[in-house]
């Protein structure tokens, strides 16, 4: 799992993630006991280290999590602004749900349609354009495969 070192007032912070808790200097601390909140994709704890407050990104879809103290990401130290999920992201969303309707293979393709939208939509190193055409591409991918595997059974059926 993930680990980051934190320095806060000259106090160093060894931080570990372990499914639902988060060990800080040894000491084992659960998610749910921690102050969270929903911000866009991510769910935030507020993970207290001395005087400061680090901000703890748990990403549930695609299961990404950050640890950032002040607006900085404490893996790379590089800015770090939680993305948004742009609002027509929520349109091939409700397009991959339609797969649910084809069964089993479908209901696979659409789960793993919206993970790939979220990520795709979310992303701000694409630009606009390309994320936009990515997910249409992804649509027609899931589409194309469903008919695949329909097509494949009938096939298989009749002979």
């Amino acid at each position: 799992m993930a680990s980051w070192n934190v320095v806060v007032d000259g106090r160093n912070y060894e931080i570990k993630q372990k499914a639902y808790s988060l060990v800080i200097n040894g000491e084992k601390t659960k998610l749910k006991d921690l102050m969270s909140k929903k911000d866009g994709i991510y769910k935030v704890y507020e993970v207290p280290l001395g005087s400061k407050k680090a901000h703890f990104y748990v990403n549930s879809w695609v299961g990404g999590t950050k640890l950032a103290m002040d607006g900085i990401d404490c893996a790379t130290g590089a800015p770090f602004t939680p993305p948004k999920m742009p609002k027509w992201a929520y349109v091939f969303m409700v397009i991959h749900c339609l797969n649910f309707a084809n069964g089993a293979v479908g209901a696979l393709l659409a789960i793993v349609g919206i993970m790939a939208t979220i990520s795709i939509s979310s992303n701000t190193r694409i630009p606009v354009v390309a994320r936009v055409l990515l997910d249409i591409l992804m649509v027609i991918v899931c589409a194309a495969v469903v008919f695949a595997v329909a097509f494949a059974m009938a096939i298989a059926l009749y002979e």
